[in-house]
Order: C-alpha cells, then structure tokens, then sequence
C-alpha cells in the first residue's frame, strides 16, 4: 500500500496584504478590538525591552571595567548572542505591532520574504551560540589548563562567523524560492517560513529544540557535577602551615579565578535553562499542529509564540539579576557618569576632584562620589594582573626573593643588637 506524500501550498500573500479590498474596504477604528490593542501593546513593551536590554549588556560586558571580569572568549559569545536578540528586537518584532493591529500584512511582499528569513535564521543561530557558550563552560571547568592554552580570539570568531553563514544559507535555501514564507495572523504577527511537508516541519521544531537542549543539560550537568567535587576536594587537601604565605596567596588567587569561572557558568546555565523553559511550549505545539494538521487557537499560538521570542530579553535580565559585577558596572554605568556629568555642569571644581584621580593615585573624596565603585575597579586591576601563569610566577619568585632578603635582615639586626651594648 503507496502512501502519498501531502505538499501543502503557503497562502498567498495577496489575500493578506492590507491593500486586500476586505482591509482597504473596511474602516480601521471598525476592526480594532480591545485584544488586538493588548497583544500591540505586548509586541511594543517586548521590543523596547530587548532592544534596551541587550544594548546594556553589549555595553557593559565590552567596557574597560568589566573586562577584569570575564575572559575574551566567553566575553565574544555573550557579546554575540546579544548581538543576534539584539537584531531581533530591530529587524523582526517591530513589525509585528502593526499587524497586530489590522491583521494584515502592511509591508509588501520583499520584505516578508526577508523577514521571514531573518526570523528563522537569528533563532536557530542563538541556539547555536547557546550551545557554544556551554561547551564553552565544559571545557574551561573541566580541563582549565587544556581551555586556557588553546582558546583564542581570532578561533572564537571564526567559529561565530561559520555558523551564522550556515544559519542563513539553510534558511536561505527553505525561504527564498516562492512559497517558502506566508503571512502568521494569529502567532507571530508577521511572516514566518513556511513548510510544504509536515515532516519538514516536525524536523525543523525537533532538530532546533532537542539537541540544543541535550547538549546543555548535558554539559552544564557535567561541569557543575565535576566542580563540586572538585571544591569537595579541594576543601579536605587545602590545610597550609602558617608560615606559607606565599602559597596561600597563590591558592587564594586560583580561588578567586575559579569562584569568578564558577559565576559566569552559573549566569550562562540560567541563561540556557530559560532558554528550555520558554521555548518548550512553542516547540510542543508546532509538533501538535504538524501531526494534527489543524492550528492552534489564535490567543494559545500568540502566547506560545512571543513567550518563545521573549527569550530574548530574559536573556540579559537573567544576566544583569545572577552577576553582581555587571549589576555594579551597570549602575556605575547608568547612573555615575551622568550624574558626574550633570554636577560637572553645576561645580566644575568639585567635577575634577570627583571622577577623575590625581598624579600620584591617590582619589580624592567629595560629596557624591562613587568611591565603593571605583576602589573595586582598581582592586581588580590588581588581581587581573595578579591572575595570569607568567604574574604566578613571578609572584614565587618575588616571594623567595623577599624571604632571602627577610632572613639577611634578622642576621643584620642580631649583629646590631650584638653591637649596640659596646657602644
């Protein structure tokens, strides 16, 4: 028995189009229902706050004062998945509003087209980002010597440029020929690949949700299981003699590079895990509604849908919420600069005292001034330097030096003490 193979056929555009006669026709005010205001207004608040959202993440996490913070390739992933939600806050989810709206589609026929590419192509690359950044954390907690000697910038970047070309090539190849996009009334607002098979669509929902969500239990799972046996150990072996200062320091200095790993893991994982929470319902129902071939309702498909897409603003709030050090940056961000500015513009003289510091190093204390924020900056210089092989190394040397300059020093002043009853 021969099974036929169902091609189903996207929806024409046309009948979509605002110019339609059923929309041009129709008076605007006269369509326009209490829901379709609410589900505007969510679009809007959603695409302000990921735009504004992610702008401060790439800010930060890229200024001098961070740095110290995190390593360039961690640094270069987040930076990269900020840069894809950031571009979905600006090329995808504003022209949902309007839509949203009349029901129709307002924008023509090319830049449904793009658009229904870009919207496949941005979430499959952040899944793909998502993946990086927690292989990413497998290597650098379980081998730390092996990550830290084969991890480079021009790698990192690379391997971001590589898969975004694949992202786009493969939805390129599913979008461009006619037929491959079509008009979401009810979901996405706004215009979507289409699948001419179900199977294809079943794939599609199935190959984007379940190996990125195996590979990130699976190696944020890992890490976090060999890390805690490692702190386990560590805590039972790490009982120093009291005159071993020097390698106290250095224990201290590898502790405090491990717990600042530890942290920037925790954050990605929080990211990853809202990442599985938020697109777990879209992905369910895109698999219902491929097997079934009928379509959800119109308010479940809008809430399954933008819930999924709101992964991109969760992304950096979950960041800014579990990282008190970009917390700190960002307020020093936000809220230092320009009240510096403002005071600069009221007492000029106390402007110069108050944000900037003298020859010698030493800060001067005025009223209003930040100094918490800017006595860590400097400590974290110190330990940034403190951090690396070479400066450890150093530091041994530097430590047997002064303790043979110690001990000549005590011989000096026994011959002193010796010396000072004949005078």
């Amino acid at each position: 028995m021969h099974h036929k193979t169902t091609i189903l056929v996207a929806p024409a555009l046309q009948n979509s189009s605002c110019t339609h006669p059923r929309y041009s026709q129709a008076s605007f005010l006269s369509l326009l229902g209490p829901g379709d205001v609410l589900q505007a207004l969510i679009v809007l608040l959603l695409t302000v706050g990921v735009l504004a959202a992610n702008l401060l993440l790439i800010l930060v996490i890229n200024s001098r004062r961070y740095s110290k913070y995190i390593h360039s390739q961690p640094r270069y992933l987040l930076t990269s998945l900020a840069s894809n939600d950031l571009a979905m806050g600006l090329l995808v989810t504003p022209f949902a509003i309007v839509p949203s709206l009349r029901h129709c589609w307002p924008y023509g026929e090319l830049v449904c087209q793009i658009q229904a590419l870009l919207r496949g192509a941005i979430s499959q690359q952040s899944a793909v980002i998502l993946i990086c950044m927690a292989m990413d954390r497998y290597l650098c907690m379980l081998h730390p010597a092996r990550y830290h000697k084969h991890s480079s910038k021009k790698g990192c970047v690379a391997i971001i440029s590589m898969t975004w070309i694949m992202s786009v090539t493969l939805f390129s190849i599913l979008v461009l020929p006619r037929g491959g996009y079509y008009f979401n009334p009810t979901g996405m607002m706004a215009c979507e690949p289409f699948y001419t098979r179900a199977s294809i669509r079943i794939l599609a929902a199935c190959g984007f949700y379940f190996p990125t969500t195996m590979i990130l239990m699976y190696c944020y799972g890992s890490a976090f299981h060999v890390n805690k046996l490692r702190l386990r150990k560590s805590g039972c072996n790490t009982i120093a003699s009291p005159d071993d200062y020097g390698g106290a320091s250095i224990e201290k200095l590898v502790t405090q590079e491990r717990r600042l790993s530890t942290t920037a893991s925790r954050t990605m994982a929080a990211m990853s895990l809202g990442f599985i929470v938020l697109v777990t319902p879209w992905t369910i129902q895109e698999v219902v509604a491929a097997c079934t071939g009928t379509r959800a309702p119109a308010a479940l498909d809008f809430l399954a849908t933008w819930l999924a897409l709101s992964n991109s603003f969760w992304n950096p709030f979950l960041y800014w919420l579990l990282n008190n050090n970009f917390r700190r940056i960002s307020r020093e961000l936000l809220f230092s600069r320009f009240f510096c500015k403002r005071s600069k513009e009221q007492k000029p003289q106390q402007q110069q005292h108050c944000c900037s510091n003298s020859s010698s190093g030493v800060l001067a204390h005025t009223q209003g001034c930040d100094l918490e924020g800017l006595s860590e900056k400097y400590w974290g210089e110190i330990l940034e330097r403190t951090l690396s092989s070479s400066s450890l190394q150093a530091l041994q040397r530097a430590y047997s030096h002064s303790r043979m300059e110690r001990c000549n020093g005590l011989q000096e002043m026994k011959v002193f003490d010796t010396a000072v009853p004949d005078l």
